[in-house]
């Protein structure tokens, strides 16, 4: 059963990027990014009163910290999408795996070994790979390729914000629990994101209408990936759950050029997977 609620989140989260891409198309990114939570606040604010609330210091700080963070990182990967196409900036959070080795060893003392660096090696190389065309113009062309778009680069940021922020995740689920954690991480960048509209005078009725039917479909996909993400959680190790996350990279190319008529789809489609192959052995070295 893990399988198939495993399998399922990175579907949700591919076809999330889709409808992100058709919204950002009549809506400010920052609407998008605090209509991504509206349902999920809906449906998993009232668990509350179902489970065992742990409070204490060092929950407090971490789910705080992750909170601020992905307020970040949430209009950042909006951002990303509305600026680029989806099949070359939703493979670039295949970097977040390669940035834990960094920020892990700092944060919970975790070290990589020699499989770890592989898996770091084959997501650089997939990397080059997505614009393997652009060679032509140079040897690191497509590296320049990839920091020289707005979006990708957006998105190579968000996926090192998500490196420093997971430290976080595990230090307050280890303090309270997976569901403890998710509810007020989300409560925290709602109302985070709903303050900051407001001081910008961007919640408003009318920018929210525009695109109703697709924020709505935004924020229902990102409620079903968090159903997804948890009960694959529940059920099998963190490690075989966060390998098939990564799946979304590829699910999004394969979405962007079906949907969208985006191009470059061969070499976008082997790079993103062979980052993902990357990703797997990043994930199971550990």
């Amino acid at each position: 059963m893990w399988v198939l609620f495993a399998s399922l989140n990175p579907v949700a989260e591919g076809s999330r990027s889709l409808f992100i891409k058709r919204a950002s198309k009549t809506i400010d990114p920052l609407v998008i990014s605090w209509a991504n939570y509206v349902i999920p606040i809906i449906v998993f604010v009232p668990l509350i009163f179902f489970i065992d609330l742990k409070f204490n210091k060092l929950f407090l700080l971490a789910v705080t910290g992750s909170g601020i963070i992905n307020v970040i990182a949430a209009i950042l990967y909006m951002k990303a999408i509305s600026e680029s196409d989806i099949s070359s900036v939703m493979p670039m959070l295949s970097f977040t795996p390669l940035f834990l080795l960094i920020t892990a060893p700092i944060f919970v003392g975790e070290f990589p070994n020699l499989m770890g660096l592989i898996g770091v090696l084959l997501v650089v190389i997939g990397s080059y790979l997505l614009n393997v065309s652009e060679r032509e113009n140079g040897i690191f062309a497509p590296f320049k390729k990839l920091l020289s778009d707005k979006g990708t680069k957006h998105m190579f940021i968000v996926a090192f914000i998500w490196s420093i922020s997971a430290n976080f995740d595990k230090i307050s689920i280890q303090s309270s629990s997976l569901y403890q954690h998710i509810i007020f991480m989300n409560i925290i960048i709602f109302v985070s994101l709903t303050i900051i509209l407001l001081c910008k005078g961007k919640l408003k009725k009318q920018e929210i209408s525009k695109g109703k039917k697709n924020l709505f479909m935004v924020s229902l996909f990102t409620a079903s990936a968090f159903f997804f993400h948890m009960n694959a959680l529940s059920l099998t190790l963190v490690a075989y759950v966060v390998a098939m996350k990564r799946m979304s990279g590829v699910i999004s190319v394969f979405l962007g050029h079906l949907f969208l008529h985006e191009t470059n789809i061969k070499e976008r489609l082997f790079g993103s997977f062979v980052m993902f192959v990357g990703v797997l052995l990043i994930v199971f070295s550990k």
